[in-house]
Parts: C-alpha cells; sequence; structure tokens
C-alpha cells in the first residue's frame, strides 16, 4: 500500500487541503483561511481525525510564505518549524519542486490543486 500524504495551503482568501496515497487524489478541500479560523486546535484536530480515520501517522506538508510560517494554524512552533504528534508529523515548505511521476486518478470540480501536488513530493524527513 502507498502512503499517504496531506498538504495543506493557506492563503488569506482560503486553505487548499489535497489529500493523496501515491499518485492518486482521495480528497479535496476548500476551507475558510486562518484568519476565521476561532479555535486554535481546530488544524490539529483535523489531521489527528484524518489520521484516524487513515489508520496511520499522517505525513503533512505546510505550504506558506515565509512570513506566515509562525504559528500557521497551530502546525508550527515559535521558530516556524512543523509540530509532530503520534498522528500527523508537519513538514514546511515555502517553495514548490518539479518533480515528475505517474499521473494518478484526479479528483474533478474543485478546482486546479497542480501545485499542491507537486508540494506532496518533498521528500519525507526520515528518508533524507
Amino acid at each position: 500500500m502507498e502512503p499517504y500524504k496531506l498538504v495543506l495551503a493557506p492563503t488569506p482568501r482560503w486553505t487548499r487541503v489535497l489529500l493523496t496515497q501515491g499518485p492518486d487524489e482521495l480528497l479535496r478541500a476548500i476551507l475558510p483561511p486562518p484568519s476565521q479560523v476561532r479555535h486554535e486546535r481546530a488544524a490539529p484536530l483535523f489531521l489527528e481525525s484524518l489520521a484516524v480515520w487513515l489508520d496511520t501517522a499522517l505525513p503533512v506538508v505546510l505550504s506558506v510564505a515565509d512570513r506566515d510560517a509562525l504559528f500557521c494554524l497551530g502546525l508550527t512552533d515559535e521558530m516556524g518549524l512543523g509540530r509532530r504528534s503520534l498522528y500527523y508529523q508537519v513538514d514546511v515548505s515555502t517553495s514548490t519542486r518539479e518533480v515528475r511521476r505517474r499521473r494518478g486518478t484526479r479528483i474533478r470540480g474543485v478546482g486546479d490543486f497542480g501545485d499542491l501536488r507537486q508540494l506532496r513530493l518533498v521528500p519525507d524527513p526520515d528518508k533524507r
């Protein structure tokens, strides 16, 4: 079974979410922007819930601008480094990398997530 990867891309307009398993998309969502999230544990609880649903620790790529990395959605620490828990590990990315792989199944109808597909290809920290 191929590994899961979740990419979160918060912007002032919305937060885009892409969950993949290998090259295949499992979930695409557009959620409210971080400025509208009132509960400080909303994002961590969302990640924990997905990890429990999938029965695995979830690798997460958080795509943010450099200045936004500090305390983004409660998923980073004071230095802008991604948090880790029993349920997820967050890697912060401030750029996309161009990597070609087999094109998997795409979910249609919610918009273009091509840039988030690139971010899910960020290498796992345990494999570096």
